[in-house]
């Protein structure tokens, strides 16, 4: 009887010793193990951004005062005009929402994020359309000024979906713009100069 316990008690000591070992490689070393990768594919990514920039760098510094406001009046068109424009691309997306005969479930806005001299506005949108509404309010998208970037649309259906075309589908858009800064001095701005 003693040799079976001491057997049991021998054998639930080996598996705890163990279970300890791969519980420590799961929780310590395995990470440990993964930090040095992790931290060579970052410097290669830095490397590659690096040489990019240099190669930008290079190609840009070629441009003068007057080459630089062409590429700003260029791209005045497609973008806000104004980072304080953010009610102005919210009122866009809901007119093309509206013109485009999707109920809307869902419009959330995101707080406005800098990006270089750029403002950029982000909304989410939920709602239900049919294919063809669906379709009309991504090509009214593409062809509005100031330009409207979808980022991400997901796009769902039932299974009944196969059967009838008209079935309604889900869609989850994330919509975005950006806007310039404002050389001009706002109505208020004037009178207090």
């Amino acid at each position: 009887m003693t040799t079976v316990r001491t057997m049991a008690q021998r054998s639930l000591a080996i598996v705890v010793t163990v279970l300890l070992f791969v519980g420590g490689w799961t929780l310590v070393l395995q990470p440990l193990y993964g930090l040095p990768v992790t931290a060579i594919e970052r410097l290669n990514d830095t490397r590659f951004e690096l040489a990019r920039l240099q190669a930008l760098a290079s190609e840009s510094g070629d441009l003068t005062a007057d080459d630089v406001d062409r590429l700003e009046q260029s791209v005045a068109p497609l973008i806000f005009s104004s980072p304080k424009d953010g009610a102005a691309f919210v009122a866009a997306v809901d007119s093309l929402i509206r013109s485009a005969n999707v109920q809307l479930l869902e419009l959330r806005t995101a707080d406005p994020t800098k990006v270089a001299n750029l403002t950029r506005f982000t909304i989410d949108v939920r709602m239900t359309a049919s294919e063809e509404a669906l379709i009309g309010l991504l090509i009214a998208a593409e062809r509005h000024r100031p330009l409207l970037l979808i980022e991400r649309a997901v796009v769902t259906t039932t299974a009944s979906m196969i059967d009838n075309s008209s079935t309604p589908v889900s869609a989850e858009l994330r919509v975005s713009a950006f806007a310039g800064k404002n050389d001009q001095p706002s109505e208020g701005e004037a009178r207090a100069r």
